[in-house]
């Protein structure tokens, strides 16, 4: 039997993973760095960096926090420039994902035959010509 070789034996001989892991240490300090210059509530929605050249590209998890993100993103500049990490230009995307949310089938609700009644004499006594028809239509789902 043969028996499998350990990672680190890999990540030693072969230079493409031993590049991708220094790469990802380089982005995870990059990441830390950036969410402890972000205020409160927006540094748990950056969920990644990364540096491109002279850019950095912020990745959050919902267009609502990438628009704060963007808001924020000169500061956040400044703040970096004074780490001593060079950036001209932060770029903010947002990750969709990929799991969509199960579908909740909505169950019909049917207006009873009290609440048509009640909503039927209410509807009497509406002054108002638009919201008394409104009413009356509303009733005739529950008198059937």
């Amino acid at each position: 039997m043969i028996k499998p070789r350990p990672i680190n034996a890999f990540m030693r001989s072969d230079s493409v993973l031993r590049a991708l892991h220094n790469t990802l240490i380089v982005q995870e300090k990059l990441l830390i760095l950036t969410r402890s210059l972000l205020p409160a509530p927006l540094d748990q929605h950056c969920i990644s960096v990364q540096q491109h050249y002279h850019n950095l590209i912020v990745h959050t998890n919902s267009s609502a926090w990438g628009s704060r993100l963007r808001y924020f993103s000169r500061d956040l500049r400044a703040k970096l420039q004074d780490k001593g990490v060079h950036v001209q230009k932060i770029e903010v995307r947002v990750l969709i994902n990929s799991r969509q949310k199960a579908h909740i089938a909505r169950h019909a609700h049917h207006l009873s035959e009290a609440n048509a009644k009640l909503i039927e004499s209410t509807a009497d006594n509406i002054q108002d010509i638009d919201l008394r028809a409104a009413l009356k239509r509303l009733s005739k789902h529950g008198l059937t």
